[in-house]
């Protein structure tokens, strides 16, 4: 269930949970709701450009760090039966998201990132803006496959990271608008500092939504059932 408008999307999964844990960590971090207010607010105070954007696929960029094998079914025409090995970490699988997140540590690393100590989903790298010569921090925030780039032309970063990972087309790549389930938005406080507001009203609209929704079902639902009676 998508956390900004509950909209369902179905997936073909491995069947993780008929295989032994792997004696490698399974845990894979995300970046804190707290480093994005921080990040926001910096990116604010140092004129600096915001933009978001989707991994197409995500887990599936990444090798597999299981010994994972399957038997291939009838839409594999002359091939089914046979035995396949997993080489991606396909969605299901206990080691997908530690097997995704190193992935993505790499991609960070090969564009001379580092992670922060205080929180290792934020990567950064001293940058100085070519306009003005001033020195600042760029940042990529991580929560899974949902990017934030802080940096004075971000386009240029999230390019390079489409080398890597490849980005979902369209709208994918733009202004954020919704982050970690909160709705984003630039915008001018009275005194003219550029800011940037964090609002969970999309999030509260659509639960309102759907809850009507539940509501009238239900009772439509329990007023055939009287009738009935």
């Amino acid at each position: 269930v998508k956390m900004e408008d509950f909209r369902r999307k179905a997936r073909l999964v491995a069947g993780g949970h008929t295989t032994e844990a792997p004696a490698t960590m399974t845990y894979a971090s995300v970046v804190s709701r707290e480093t994005v207010r921080i990040a926001l607010t910096v990116a604010a105070l140092n004129d600096l450009e915001v933009k978001a954007a989707d991994v197409l696929n995500a887990y599936v960029t990444a090798p597999n760090k299981e010994k994972i094998y399957t038997i291939l079914g009838p839409e594999f025409g002359r091939d089914a039966g046979k035995m396949a090995v997993v080489v991606r970490a396909l969605y299901g699988l206990k080691s997908a998201g530690a097997a995704f997140r190193a992935h993505l540590g790499d991609c960070m690393k090969g564009l001379g990132y580092r992670p922060c100590l205080a929180d290792p989903d934020l990567w950064l790298k001293p940058m100085v803006r070519p306009c003005d010569g001033v020195e600042y921090y760029s940042y990529i925030l991580c929560y899974v496959d949902d990017i934030l780039v802080i940096h004075h032309d971000s386009h240029s970063v999230l390019r390079l990271i489409d080398k890597y990972f490849p980005l979902k087309p369209g709208s994918s790549v733009s202004d954020p608008d919704m982050y970690l389930g909160t709705k984003l938005r630039r915008m001018k406080l009275d005194n003219g500092v550029i800011a940037w507001g964090l609002s969970p009203t999309k999030y509260v609209k659509e639960s309102v939504r759907v809850c009507e929704e539940y509501i009238k079902t239900s009772l439509g639902s329990l007023f055939k059932l009287v009738k009935r009676a």
